[in-house]
């Protein structure tokens, strides 16, 4: 490029900063200016040298960055921002240099806006995470971060023809992930439709230009369809003194691309690419316009939402309404007041058109989900997690249910009892067993719909399951829930390792008690660079350190002892009946434990392992019902060992089959249970008075597969009414 080119190309840039800071002296009188001339002059000598991709001097970037910023009416500090966010990531520039000339406010700005790109990440995925953890904790506490972000997002977006194609559609996907959903949950309307719509012409091309096209094709009879219902409106609200403003806009190419897909129809049998609005100069006009647009045209049953009422999270408020316009077209009517037509275009940005004295404006509670984002996200460390919650968080739609003393909450769609709970407490969410919505109990997967009353009941030994994870939809439930969880898992792997270090050094002729009194398991830990006990026995039950390095340092000079020259008939006993097909999640040595007579699992049964005092693991089914009065925190996850035996014993389950008292039919069912080769050890026959006989068997089984097998054998044998294993 010849220099007089780029002399020409950065005059123009100069007199576009002079037209843009010309609009915003005429919108904010106390503007600094000089300050945002000497931050143009910094950012243009720290970027000189730079081109875009474009081939355009860099410093045109900024610029136009601060033109955008500018459309959302902010200050003279986040105008300078604007105008220096790339200087520190991209230039020579350091924030103290920042600081040093434009003060702290704007270094604070910058700081927030300039990406890690100079810090070394494991993957793109993680390097995404931490510049959104870090902007989500930057907006959190100004704004203006964030709302500087999506202009220079949206900038990008404009300029997004000069990259690479899979670098345009990287970019693309990020901003429609990430960065789009965001302008919603602040309210920037303009902006999000935007942002959508550069987004799909990259994502999906073809489909854009398509609708692009067609929208041009039918642009000239939709405007007189427009005008038409416009003029009708407008007569209707002057037939009863109301004033008011009425427009009519196209739905944007994203909005109806989305459309298409959902509903599943093609172009032309879309009816609604239309949306018209009424703007009122009061709030309580907004019904009595609503009352007579429904007594004009019918109103579509489902399609009435009342915003003003129930304002969604980002403070947008109006009421929608669908009814059968005109030629029995579907149209859409939204109604709000002039305050309500300022937040829902300019959202969270409109408060600084007020603050500065323009009108006063409803205080409304936008941010409460940023604190909560906050609070939330900043405990997760797994990058792909972390990313996950965000936009699961930015993405969901609303349900809004109310507690017992009337106060609104805000949900996710298709939110159940657990997420509330967790909405009003973390304590409340671990420990909630039942609901009530409306009045009646249900149960914690219940979906909540718009209006439900909920309240929230409360056992003290009630803690979080992992299979919560399956129902919950708010990402402040799934991450307490999945945070606690694995704090269980934890706590398990420390009790398999003491389990295993008992077990072990009892062979030894030892007591893990008194070496542990001794300070033994301490030194073992500190030997082997473990900062605590914990954090070792942590290791060991996940397998990240070998039993017998540690018993190597605990017990050098020992020799196995017999456990039943030792322990004598008692402990004889326990090995006799101790379980060798279990183990531990991701442990690999031999897990020593009993099978609970209670509820006698069979191989292939849901189980959890429960640590005794004293005796041990013992080995219970998911299902038993004497595991609500034990003690939840020393549950374990343990599963059956699926590596085949050939010295694999059966195991002893006992069955109930009701049969007709008819001769031969005891022969059909032990034979019924030898073609799957089960054994029956007792059998315990009696007749009753209705003619029927109560078989119990006690049978022989290598797994609950088998004995299914052979139960189903059984229950096809004519004179056989039922066939059921005895549980707990």
């Amino acid at each position: 490029m010849t220099g007089k080119k780029v002399v020409s190309m950065t005059a123009e840039i100069e007199e576009r900063f002079e037209i843009i800071l010309r609009n915003i002296k005429a919108y904010h009188t106390n503007v600094d200016e000089n300050l945002i001339r000497n931050a143009f002059a910094f950012a243009t000598k720290a970027h000189t040298g730079q081109m875009r991709k474009s081939g355009e001097p860099y410093i045109g970037h900024p610029v136009e960055v601060m033109g955008l910023t500018s459309n959302l009416q902010l200050g003279t500090h986040s105008l300078c921002a604007a105008l220096l966010h790339d200087t520190v990531e991209d230039t020579y520039v350091e924030h103290t240099d920042i600081l040093e000339h434009f003060g702290a406010e704007v270094s604070f700005l910058v700081k927030g806006l300039t990406k890690l790109s100079k810090m070394n990440f494991g993957s793109r995925e993680e390097h995404q995470a931490e510049n959104v953890r870090k902007l989500i904790i930057a907006m959190s506490k100004d704004i203006r971060v964030v709302l500087i972000k999506l202009a220079d997002r949206l900038h990008n977006m404009t300029t997004l023809q000069h990259m690479p194609t899979q670098k345009q559609q990287r970019i693309a996907r990020e901003t429609l992930d990430i960065y789009t959903p965001l302008s919603n949950r602040l309210g920037i309307n303009w902006l999000k439709i935007e942002l959508e719509d550069y987004c799909l012409r990259y994502l999906d091309p073809d489909a854009y230009h398509d609708l692009a096209r067609k929208l041009q094709e039918t642009r000239k009879e939709r405007e007189i369809y427009v005008n038409e219902t416009i003029r009708i409106l407008s007569e209707m609200l002057n037939q009863h003194s109301l004033k008011a403003e009425v427009h009519g806009r196209p739905k944007h190419i994203y909005s109806i691309y989305n459309k298409l897909k959902k509903k599943d129809v093609i172009f032309e049998d879309l009816y609604d690419l239309t949306a018209f609005r009424i703007i009122v100069h009061e709030s309580s006009q907004c019904y009595e316009v609503l009352g007579l647009v429904h007594e004009r045209w019918r109103p579509i049953a489902g399609r009435f939402k009342d915003y003003v009422a129930i304002p969604k999270p980002n403070g947008y408020q109006s009421v929608h309404t669908t009814v059968v316009g005109p030629q029995n077209k579907r149209i859409e009517i939204q109604i709000r007041d002039h305050e309500m037509n300022a937040i829902a275009e300019d959202g969270v940005a409109a408060h600084w058109v007020y603050k500065r004295g323009k009108k006063s404006i409803q205080k409304i509670d936008a941010f409460d989900w940023l604190k909560e984002m906050v609070q939330t996200y900043t405990q997760i460390d797994d990058p792909k997690m972390f990313l996950q919650s965000v936009k699961y968080e930015l993405f969901s739609n609303e349900v809004f249910v109310f507690t017992p003393r009337g106060d609104i909450m805000s949900l996710p769609l298709d939110a159940t009892p657990i997420d509330f709970a967790y909405a009003v407490h973390t304590e409340i969410g671990n420990q909630c067993t039942h609901a009530k919505v409306n009045g009646k109990m249900v149960s914690l997967k219940h979906i909540l719909t718009n209006g439900d009353v909920v309240k929230i009941i409360v056992k003290t030994t009630q803690y979080p399951r992992e299979e919560w994870l399956d129902t919950v939809k708010s990402s402040k439930a799934r991450t307490k829930i999945r945070y606690f969880v694995q704090a269980e898992k934890r706590n398990q792997a420390r009790n398999v390792a003491v389990e295993l270090l008992k077990q072990e050094i009892r062979k030894r002729g030892l007591r893990y008690e008194t070496l542990k009194r001794r300070g033994k398991i301490e030194a073992a830990a500190k030997e082997l660079k473990f900062q605590t006990v914990p954090l070792m026995l942590e290791a060991l039950g996940n397998s990240r350190v070998r039993l017998s390095a540690i018993i190597k340092i605990l017990a050098p000079e020992t020799t196995r002892t017999s456990p039943i020259r030792r322990f004598g008939t008692k402990l004889s006993s326990f090995i006799n009946k101790k379980a060798r097909s279990v183990r531990f999640p991701g442990f690999e040595g031999d897990l020593e434990a009993t099978y609970a007579r209670c509820c006698n699992p069979v191989p292939g049964d849901p189980i959890i392992g429960f640590t005794t005092r004293g005796r041990g693991l013992v080995v219970h089914a998911k299902n038993c019902s004497r595991l609500a009065n034990l003690e939840s925190e020393r549950f374990m996850v343990i599963e059956w060992d699926q590596l085949p035996s050939q010295n694999q014993t059966g195991r002893s389950v006992t069955v109930r089959i009701v049969c007709r008292d008819e001769p031969g039919l005891l022969a059909k069912m032990s034979q019924g249970f030898s073609l799957r080769g089960v054994n029956i050890t007792q059998a315990h026959c009696r007749a009753t008075n209705n003619g029927l006989a109560t078989n119990m068997f006690d049978l022989s089984v290598k797994n609950v597969r088998q004995l299914n097998e052979a139960l189903k054998i059984v229950r096809k044998i004519d004179g056989v009414v039922s066939a059921h294993r005895v549980t707990s």
